[in-house]
């Protein structure tokens, strides 16, 4: 059953690589400290670079990979 869900999981994941998200920063990265992370509408986990002051904010990201338990993305500056 594990498996079933993260092979679930692991393909919605995929699907959101090349999409828009509107997310809330929560703070700084666990895995590095010079990025940001924040979730999505459905919860999933997204890290960015982006400055300290977004913290807290909501930016839109572009998801650009999915790894095996979070997403990376890239801020999307408003033209």
């Amino acid at each position: 059953m594990q498996k079933k869900i993260e092979a679930s999981a692991s393909r919605i994941s995929l699907a959101m690589v090349g999409t828009r998200q509107h997310i809330l920063v929560e703070g700084a990265s666990r895995r590095n400290a010079a990025e940001l992370s924040g979730r999505t509408a459905n919860n999933r986990m997204v890290s960015f670079a982006g400055a300290p002051r977004l913290v807290g904010q909501f930016v839109d990201v572009t998801i650009t990979a999915a790894m095996a338990h979070s997403l990376r993305g890239k801020v999307r500056v408003a033209a």
